[in-house]
């Protein structure tokens, strides 16, 4: 590790586990000080636990990046205690109610483009005012392949993962010449708890076999690339969505 992102502060969302958890654990490790940020509060309270056992600065923040009103006294708190800041890494989201269209609930659909996209939306728009006028930023948003290569049953959260990357490069253009980037990443299957909502052990073996890589992607995975995009080193790439997914070939 480095110490690249020494002195910065990063927010991180959906850090109670999984993708988020270690995008925690890597910014922490390469420097920055973390605030935690999930809806459930007991998990995020043990990631900052276990970030600040590691050395770190850490706070931990129980809120839902669907509510406008709470991510607004989410982000003053941690401005109040951490400092401004500078790296927004949106990974929250839900997977949502697997059924197809004609089954699907509006309840359902309403939540996870919550979640997915104006919760991506709201964070960013919260921070985005500082970023710009200290004229240096990173916002990092999580993609996802059903965005490009669909799946069944799957349409909320194809949709509003589709919508996350038209969202980067509309944002990207805005603040290109405010010393701010926008990039997101985009994952295949990973080694979290998300495919287990729907897929066994035995279903993910099979897809680890089926990866040029031949196995399943990991948080450590996602975590190096969005630690090198939050760093100066890739000040120069903005507005573009980066595949790590082992290879595999997904088509619009």
């Amino acid at each position: 590790m480095t110490d690249r992102l020494r002195g910065k502060v990063a927010l991180v969302t959906g850090a109670g586990q999984g993708i988020g958890r270690g995008v925690a654990l890597r910014l922490a490790a390469e420097g920055a000080s973390v605030a935690a940020l999930d809806v459930r509060a007991d998990a995020v309270t043990r990631t900052a636990e276990e970030l600040r056992a590691g050395g770190a600065k850490a706070l931990a923040v129980g809120a839902d990046v669907a509510d406008a009103s709470a991510i607004d006294r989410a982000v003053r708190e941690i401005e109040a205690k951490l400092g401004p800041v500078d790296i927004l890494a949106n990974i929250a989201g839900v997977y949502g109610k697997h059924a197809p269209i004609r089954e699907q609930e509006l309840e359902n659909w309403q939540r996870v483009i919550d979640v997915n996209l104006t919760g991506t939306f709201l964070c960013a728009k919260r921070v985005l005012a500082g970023m710009v006028e200290r004229r240096w930023g990173r916002i990092l948003n999580v993609a996802s392949g059903h965005a490009l290569a669909g799946r069944p049953n799957v349409a909320p959260y194809a949709a509003s993962k589709a919508a996350v990357i038209g969202f980067t490069k509309a944002l990207a253009l805005e603040v290109a010449r405010n010393g701010v980037t926008v990039n997101a990443v985009m994952p295949g299957v990973s080694d979290t708890a998300m495919p287990r909502e729907v897929m066994s052990e035995e279903a993910l073996a099979r897809l680890a076999a089926q990866n040029p890589m031949g196995r399943i992607g990991t948080p450590e995975d996602v975590a190096a690339v969005m630690a090198f995009l939050a760093g100066d080193e890739a000040g120069y790439i903005t507005g573009q969505t980066i595949a790590v997914n082992g290879g595999i070939r997904e088509l619009p």
